[in-house]
């Protein structure tokens, strides 16, 4: 039924008009004493894409995703299109649908961004809370979950320089772990 709901939303959402947004792309390797995770999102237009591994003791999961951007001036933008998935459990790859909700908020101390995305594929849901400075320091909050796990999450970002490479530690609270990473960031 929920899938059925998403791509009706996909339909209507593909034959309306939007404004384009900003070109980028992100790419984050976090790794803790056992787990790897890897993400890659880009947007291209009106047209958004990516790809996540996470490896962890015992086992590995990957997905993907292609999205149609909508854009609510003043609002934020939405997301939606179909994605797949597989771990090292599974014989072949699972279709889903998902959908991603993004804002991003400039501040008078610097910005806010919130994302919140849902994937059909194990019911996975992902929400980020990230407060910055404008200068090159940033704070995330994050919560997730799906069927198969649950996991909420602190980071601190710090930017090299003037380019789009940041450094990331944090701590994974129900896992008990804390991390460390790079993201690069051309949005």
């Amino acid at each position: 039924m929920i899938k059925a709901r998403l791509f009706a939303i996909l339909g209507l959402a593909l034959g309306g008009a939007t404004t384009a947004q900003a070109d980028g792309t992100f790419l984050q390797f976090d790794l803790a004493p056992e787990t790897q995770d890897a993400v890659f999102a880009g947007t291209r237009g009106k047209v958004s894409f990516g790809a996540n591994y996470s490896g962890y003791d015992g086992g590995w999961s990957s997905g993907a995703f292609v999205a149609r951007d909508v854009a609510f001036e003043g609002i934020g933008t939405l997301k939606l299109g179909p994605s797949l998935g597989t771990t090292d459990e599974a014989d072949d790859w699972s279709l889903g649908a998902k959908v991603v909700a993004e804002r991003y908020q400039p501040t008078s101390f610097g910005f806010m961004f919130l994302a919140a995305q849902f994937n059909t594929i194990d019911n996975d849901w992902f929400a980020l809370v990230q407060v910055g400075d404008g200068k090159g320091l940033s704070v995330d909050f994050s919560a997730g979950g799906s069927d198969t796990y649950d996991e909420r999450t602190i980071a601190v970002n710090s930017r090299i320089g003037d380019g789009p490479v940041s450094l990331r530690a944090g701590y994974r609270f129900l896992a008990e772990t804390g991390f460390i990473g790079v993201s690069v960031n051309t949005y």
